[in-house]
């Protein structure tokens, strides 16, 4: 999603304390608990009892009656599950559904306990009785955002992220292109630790600091420590001094690493953080390139250090002439003239070095399980699935692909679905928001709630709410009833985002991603959009899902 300010992020120095208050704990359940993350074992049932027990801890559930309540069904049905009754499951978890509706009206839990475990119920009833398949989605998070890793709009993990996606939308049998949309230029950014089998870091560029010419900088790390002048020795001529930020100005640093003959300056932070570090040099305008990391990183060179030279290579330079990439795939009906089209969108391009798991490896994935299931769609409407690129620069493949259809296109779009975040694991976040431009319900909206409804799906957890920022608004613009769907904060108030702290930061990993919430997620939507365009489902069951897998 595209960056925004916001209104409120949790406490990264209250998860710092946590963390570093916690170093001998390396258990999933450990983890979970520092940041505040829905746990996911792959046995729904006792990881549903766990967050029970998190709740608990935290006060979301307030008596110890509704605990033993809640896991006395919950322990009922993982025993029809041990015994294979699938029928009986689903129907105990209905069951359980209007258990957590009375103990919300009654007070013995909160409105986030209430829509947690809603979630793990639809996560188990749709693994089960659906079509939509969250472990699908999983495996294609992980390609995205772990073996593809970021993907900056116009850069070669976007173009990668492109042709995967694509490939797999091919292989469904769709009609499938790969757009090229032009971009304003951007900043390449390269650190490689060469003496480290060119291990890439992240970094970021200091402003006010010269770019690198060609193929960049190469040398020895110097270890400068705090930048004193104290620090330097002569050592440090020809090498790229490593200073820790903190103490004297960075600019004052900067000085003193020239003062000594370095030819480059990396800052690494004296905090853990989840974002790269930002410095000011204030009214130095030095002659070295200068950019910072993480203290992880920083703290990982004095290390080596320790054990010989490290060489490493920086670059910073300005890219032109860039492009970003869509993906767009059609599925257009036999001997129909004209026909009406439904769009399923979500953006494959991610902010620089963040992995972009939840942001928006989540939705695309969401995407490509739903063209998955459509692919023997045979009805009178045209699908049309878009991954665009340049959605964090504002909407850039979006607005180029809308603005190449022609005016008869447009108006034979009838809605558009935005998928753009729809998997974090962060427990605050506990509702699916549908969110319009203007606030106000249309199609999309409608048919969510309608398709809620026929799923037993609370449609309290799929509030309507005014927001922009994503590849919804261009279609709003021409006309098109359009949504985005994103897990965020009950309360949220109009406009605003109150969603992960992991948002747009090398933290938004595979991780904190929840296979529940996307369930919940891709359940509803696929059932909206199959109620919109006369989709039979193939029995109503899950052909690659069983029982087994949601335990």
């Amino acid at each position: 999603m595209k960056r925004f300010g916001l209104k409120k992020v949790f406490s990264i120095a209250i998860i710092i304390a946590f963390l570093l208050g916690t170093n001998q704990m390396s258990s999933t359940a450990a983890e979970n608990r520092i940041f505040n993350d829905m746990p996911h074992t792959g046995n729904v049932f006792a990881d549903m009892e766990k967050q029970i027990d998190y709740f608990k801890e935290d006060g979301n559930i307030r008596s110890d009656i509704a605990v033993r309540t809640l896991k006395m069904h919950i322990s009922g049905v993982a025993l029809f599950q041990k015994q294979g009754q699938t029928d009986k499951v689903i129907k105990q978890m209905q069951s359980f559904k209007r258990l957590l509706d009375n103990q919300k009206s009654s007070g013995g839990i909160s409105g986030i306990a209430h829509d947690v475990l809603n979630t793990y119920t639809q996560y188990a009833i749709g693994k089960i009785n659906g079509s939509f398949n969250s472990d699908n989605v999983m495996k294609h998070i992980k390609h995205l955002s772990v073996d593809i890793g970021p993907r900056e709009a116009g850069s070669e993990g976007e173009r990668a992220g492109a042709e995967y996606i694509e490939s797999v939308l091919k292989s469904y049998g769709y009609e499938t292109k790969i757009e090229e949309a032009p971009r304003s230029n951007r900043v390449e950014l390269i650190l490689k630790v060469l003496s480290d089998n060119n291990k890439k870091l992240p970094l970021r560029a200091v402003s006010g600091a010269p770019q690198t010419t060609g193929d960049g900088i190469t040398g020895n790390i110097y270890h400068a420590g705090a930048g004193q002048p104290s620090d330097f020795t002569a050592a440090a001529r020809g090498k790229i001094a490593l200073i820790q930020n903190g103490g004297i100005t960075a600019g004052a640093k900067v000085q003193n690493a020239m003062a000594a003959g370095a030819i480059g300056v990396l800052i690494y932070d004296n905090q853990d953080r989840f974002t790269l570090p930002s410095v000011s040099l204030g009214s130095v305008r030095p002659n070295i390139p200068v950019a910072t990391i993480t203290k992880k990183d920083g703290e990982a060179f004095v290390s080596q250090l320790s054990k010989g030279n490290v060489e490493v290579q920086l670059s910073i330079k300005t890219l032109t002439n860039q492009k970003t990439v869509n993906v767009i795939a059609v599925k257009k009906p036999k001997g129909i003239e004209n026909p009406e089209i439904y769009y399923i969108g979500s953006h494959l391009d991610s902010v620089a070095f963040a992995p972009g798991a939840n942001d928006d490896a989540s939705g695309t994935s969401t995407l490509m399980e739903l063209a998955r299931i459509f692919k023997d769609y045979d009805g009178d409407k045209e699908l049309r699935f878009a991954a665009f690129g340049g959605e964090e620069l504002g909407f850039v493949g979006s607005k180029y692909h809308i603005g190449n259809l022609s005016e008869d296109e447009v108006k034979r779009t009838k809605v558009q679905f935005q998928m753009d975040m729809t998997g974090t694991a962060w427990v605050p976040a506990s509702q699916l928001f549908i969110n319009t431009v203007d606030g106000k319900s249309n199609l999309v909206s409608q048919s969510t709630h309608q398709a809620a409804e026929k799923l037993d799906i609370n449609k309290d957890l799929l509030p309507v709410h005014m927001l922009s920022r994503s590849d919804h608004v261009p279609f709003h613009e021409k006309g098109v009833p359009s949504a985005l769907f994103i897990w965020m904060e009950p309360g949220t108030p109009p406009g605003g985002a109150d969603i992960e702290p992991y948002y747009h930061s090398l933290e938004d990993k595979i991780e904190h991603v929840s296979p529940e919430r996307i369930q919940l997620t891709g359940d509803v939507v696929f059932k909206a959009i199959s109620d919109l365009i006369g989709f039979q489902e193939n029995g109503g069951k899950n052909e690659e899902a069983s029982l087994k897998d949601a335990s």
